[in-house]
């Protein structure tokens, strides 16, 4: 008798709650303990498709749940500060309105600018803006503005006798406005609250490294929780039981997933998911699914690969190759020759750039360098390794 094979059990878009969230028991202890606590700062901050913001939202849902008032706002899409600002206002606004119907009044009077107030076709909430003429202001008078945002958010806890977090998501962006002093500005404003809780999480970890050295402007500022992977015994478990109780029996083949596409959350569930997906006729999966599977992510992207790829100099390119070659280093004579690079410095300086870029990690591995996304890094290895006119290099003993 065959079993009723269901929807796929794996997500990947959005943000991912309930059931398809696993773990991260610690990681929601600490965000929800700064979220509780009255001028406390936390940073968060790991590599991309981790899961953090998936953490940050599920720790604010359960912060509210006791009766606590949180929010977030994504920094990542900002042009300047007053989109800042404006992401804060209305993550605030959605917040307050449904904490405290006659909060929104009260918020205007203390911004004291030119706000636009629009209602909220889904929730009937009344939203704040700023004037979209202060887009164009000079810096300064940007920077007031996101001051008299986070300023008045500390006034309205401090009138209601509570405590506000804050969740600025992506907040190494800051930088882009003025650089470290874009930072400091942003610190002079947070450092003196004593009613808001914040909780700055970021995900480009070589930038918010650099914020943190001693001299800069976040040095010493906040607690530190690095988001990492999940431990992989128990998220390999966690998708051969998913995968099994929706009907395609799978044994180790999470283990087999992780080891492929590992160690971020999102990579190896987007495999999980087109494993489930390309296995749900037969109901069983096992390793050749899985390299089916990873192939088929990879085939999807071809598109994206190929024109990242062109935007590349011939220099970047070939470190890319280097990289996904997984030769003893980078800079050592041999991979130098092999892939036209002129020197070990102009290797080194074109590596840096692809960090910068998002393209590749510095890690402790046979290179130094690993790609950030392990599809784009395997296309690499797929597609371009032809162009030397010889076959990739033997496999090591």
């Amino acid at each position: 008798m065959s079993r009723t094979r269901g929807a796929n059990p794996f997500r990947i878009h959005g943000v991912v709650t309930q059931q398809f969230f696993t773990d991260r028991a610690a990681e929601l202890d600490r965000i929800l303990a700064a979220l509780k606590e009255p001028a406390a700062k936390l940073l968060v901050y790991g590599p991309r498709r981790m899961g953090k913001t998936s953490a940050l939202v599920r720790a604010i849902a359960r912060h509210e749940d006791t009766g606590g008032v949180a929010f977030l706002a994504d920094m990542s899409t900002a042009s300047t500060l007053v989109d800042v600002a404006n992401r804060i206002l209305e993550a605030a606004g959605r917040a307050l309105g449904r904490k405290w119907s006659d909060s929104i009044g009260d918020f205007v009077k203390r911004l004291g600018m030119k706000i636009s107030l629009t209602p909220d076709p889904g929730s009937g909430l009344i939203l704040p803006s700023l004037d979209v003429s202060l887009r164009a202001a000079p810096l300064e008078e940007q920077r007031t503005s996101l001051a008299k945002t986070l300023d008045s958010i500390e006034g309205l806890a401090k009138a209601r006798k509570t405590t506000i977090g804050v969740v600025l998501d992506e907040f190494q962006e800051i930088q882009r406005f003025g650089g470290e002093a874009g930072e400091w500005h942003l610190r002079g404003i947070i450092q003196h609250h004593q009613h808001v809780s914040y909780v700055l999480a970021g995900s480009q970890a070589h930038i918010i490294e650099r914020m943190l050295d001693k001299g800069r402007a976040f040095y010493g500022m906040a607690d530190q929780l690095q988001f990492g992977p999940i431990d992989p015994v128990h998220l390999s478990k966690w998708i051969d039981g998913r995968m099994t109780k929706a009907g395609v029996s799978a044994r180790g083949v999470g283990a087999a997933i992780i080891a492929l596409a590992g160690p971020r959350t999102r990579d190896i569930v987007q495999v999980a998911r087109t494993c489930f997906d390309n296995c749900k006729m037969s109901g069983r999966a096992g390793q050749e699914a899985v390299t089916q599977a990873f192939e088929d992510v990879v085939t999807e992207q071809e598109a994206l690969f190929q024109s990242m790829w062109n935007r590349l100099r011939g220099q970047q390119q070939n470190v890319l190759r280097a990289v996904a070659a997984d030769l003893d280093g980078l800079t050592t004579q041999a991979s130098l020759k092999r892939f036209a690079l002129t020197s070990s410095g102009a290797a080194s300086n074109a590596a840096g750039a692809l960090i910068d870029a998002g393209f590749l990690v510095k890690e402790s591995s046979n290179t130094g360098y690993s790609f950030e996304n392990p599809f784009f890094g395997h296309w690499v290895k797929r597609e371009t390794m032809a162009d030397l006119g010889a076959a990739l290099p033997a496999e090591r003993a």
